[in-house]
């Protein structure tokens, strides 16, 4: 697993989320690239001691035992020759912002965000939020683009894509969660956020990404994730059309939701060679889906099965995946007992592409509370 937690400490060591659009040229594939762009006329921000430029010298010779030609196990190396390494409170792809939640000159203070369970929102607060989740499904992000790859093993079909803050963030968890190659053959079991000690730390990470994207796109740094507390209710006692949407009975989301109009990208994830193949027109994407309880087996999560899990004394034990016995990571993912977004079923219950229902940062905001 050492491949899986060096992908996951870049990410949390840094903020260069997948494909910045300051290092990438579309239609320039050959890889690697430098990436470390000017904050104030130097690299990094090097001149204001906000950050330095980091050489990658990670070799494609040098691969991991029993894994080959994915490219994710050597990310950043794989695309990105240098990197910028920001210095104390600094962030941004040229160090030139601020670390999560700081703020200042020198990002020298720090913000304290509340995140709310939804529904102890005011009525008021309830639409502003599914508003501003709507607005940032759509605003295009200036910063970031996308993959799209006919062939993963073919740097030469790798396509650049402009995508909005919310499906730039979907992305980055499609990415980490794509089923693994090894030798040229898929392997779901595996992939570099879910089913080993990753997942609660990835995720965390992952949120905290999320929050800053709607701040980015709202131009409001006070900006907090909700979350949904479901352990007590009975159902999905958001699934309407107030919160994220009521469901018909093929789980297509009511034409009165304001999610009913939701696409999704990369939709067509269980291709192992492929990288987000989909539609070029938004309107074709297939719609997202949600059938709580509707699925065979599916079983609601409750208090009680999530007090067992923080009970377990271990966060995670041998062999460190999903055969882990007393492990709370493994609880908590769902694979000892009730796994919610199973429960949930249709989008949300297909990892790759789960977070393009609206339920599921409201969802995922709780396992992290």
């Amino acid at each position: 697993m050492l491949f899986i937690n060096v992908f996951l400490l870049f990410l949390v060591a840094t903020d260069a989320w997948v494909f910045p659009k300051a290092c990438i040229t579309p239609g320039n594939n050959d890889f690697p690239v430098p990436c470390c762009p000017l904050y104030n006329g130097t690299p990094c921000g090097s001149g204001d001691n906000r950050g330095s430029c980091l050489s990658l010298s990670l070799s494609r010779s040098e691969e991991p035992i029993d894994v080959s030609l994915d490219d994710r196990h050597l990310f950043p190396a794989f695309y990105f020759s240098t990197i910028c390494q920001c210095k104390d409170n600094f962030g941004g792809i040229n160090c030139g912002g601020c670390a999560h939640n700081r703020y200042g000159d020198n990002c020298e203070f720090i913000r304290d965000l509340v995140r709310e369970e939804i529904r102890q929102k005011s009525e008021t607060e309830q639409k502003r939020y599914m508003v501003w989740l709507n607005f940032c499904k759509k605003k295009t992000d200036p910063d970031y683009y996308i993959l799209r790859a006919g062939d993963r093993l073919r740097t030469s079909t790798f396509e650049f894509m402009e995508a909005s803050y919310y499906d730039v963030w979907s992305y980055s968890h499609y990415y980490a969660t794509k089923p693994f190659i090894n030798n040229t053959r898929e392997n779901s079991l595996i992939n570099f956020a879910y089913g080993s000690t990753g997942f609660l730390t990835w995720h965390r990470k992952s949120l905290l990404y999320l929050e800053s994207q709607m701040q980015k796109c709202l131009k409001d740094p006070t900006f907090a994730l909700a979350y949904y507390d479901w352990q007590s209710d009975e159902d999905c006692a958001i699934c309407n059309n107030d919160f994220v949407g009521d469901s018909d009975d093929q789980g297509y989301l009511h034409p009165h939701s304001a999610f009913s109009e939701w696409t999704m990208t990369c939709a067509d994830f269980d291709y192992p060679a492929t990288y987000c193949l989909m539609s070029n027109t938004i309107c074709q994407r297939p719609k997202i889906r949600r059938q709580p309880g509707g699925e065979v087996g599916s079983a609601k999560a409750t208090r009680s099965d999530v007090e067992y899990c923080l009970s377990l004394p271990n966060v995670d034990t041998y062999p460190y995946n999903r055969n882990s016995v007393g492990s709370a990571r493994n609880c908590i993912e769902g694979y000892i007992n009730a796994m919610m977004s199973q429960y949930f079923g249709g989008t949300m219950s297909e990892v790759p592409i789960a977070t393009h229902d609206p339920l599921f940062p409201l969802y995922q905001t709780f396992l992290d509370k």
